[in-house]
């Protein structure tokens, strides 16, 4: 004969019961106002900001090019404004038009006094193509950046090039004359003195770059 086992539920009392109930409904209660109860909203994230540097004379420079509307273009004649400078050339496919366009967003997160001034130069290395009226129209489309685009002969760009250490080559053409050119992307920040104080990488947000600007005015 089977033994019959009789398993006694364990029952909690009344007054327990209504007690954890309780507590579940206050602590219920409580975790949805832990997110309305901060003291202050989160922090913004942090900007890294670039360490100016001073190149001497082994970088950078004043030079004098011919700019979109055929005047001449001296840098040390515009003593008192920032510059950034990019070589480049108007049938760039990706480098240059992606650097505006980066330069644009630049601009819109500037944060500097109405007589503090940066400008952008686009110094090009395919000075047998990019002639004035080409750099004035094909910078047109990039408005909202204060930018010059300046040319040379051969050997002023060679020369401009050089100082900045820029290295470019023209890569053969294809069978409709058109070519490539390989070229440096790095974008050199110039100060007010005409000094070079950095390079920016093409990999640099346009909130970093800003904030390396900014430091020239401070």
């Amino acid at each position: 004969m089977g033994v019959i086992r009789r398993i006694r539920r364990f029952k909690v009392p009344q007054q327990r019961s209504g007690f954890i109930t309780c507590l579940a409904a206050m602590l219920a209660a409580s975790s949805l106002l832990i997110p309305g109860c901060r003291a202050d909203p989160p922090s913004p994230p942090q900007i890294d900001i670039p360490e100016l540097l001073d190149y001497g004379e082994r970088f950078g420079g004043d030079f004098t090019l011919t700019d979109q509307d055929e005047e001449q273009f001296d840098l040390s004649a515009h003593r008192g404004d920032a510059f950034l400078i990019f070589f480049g050339y108007t049938f760039c496919p990706d480098a240059c038009p992606l650097t505006l366009s980066k330069l644009a967003a630049v601009y819109d997160v500037l944060d500097l006094e109405p007589d503090q001034r940066v400008r952008t130069i686009y110094i090009t290395v395919d000075p047998s193509r990019d002639t004035p009226e080409q750099l004035r129209e094909y910078l047109a489309y990039f408005s909202t950046v204060d930018v010059r685009g300046l040319t040379g002969s051969r050997e002023e760009i060679d020369a401009v090039a050089e100082r900045y250490g820029v290295l470019y080559k023209l890569q053969e053409p294809n069978e409709a004359g058109h070519y490539l050119v390989a070229h440096t992307t790095t974008l050199f920040l110039v100060d007010r003195e005409g000094r070079l104080r950095y390079r920016f990488h093409p990999s640099d947000t346009p909130e970093y770059i800003a904030a390396g600007i900014e430091l020239l005015f401070e």
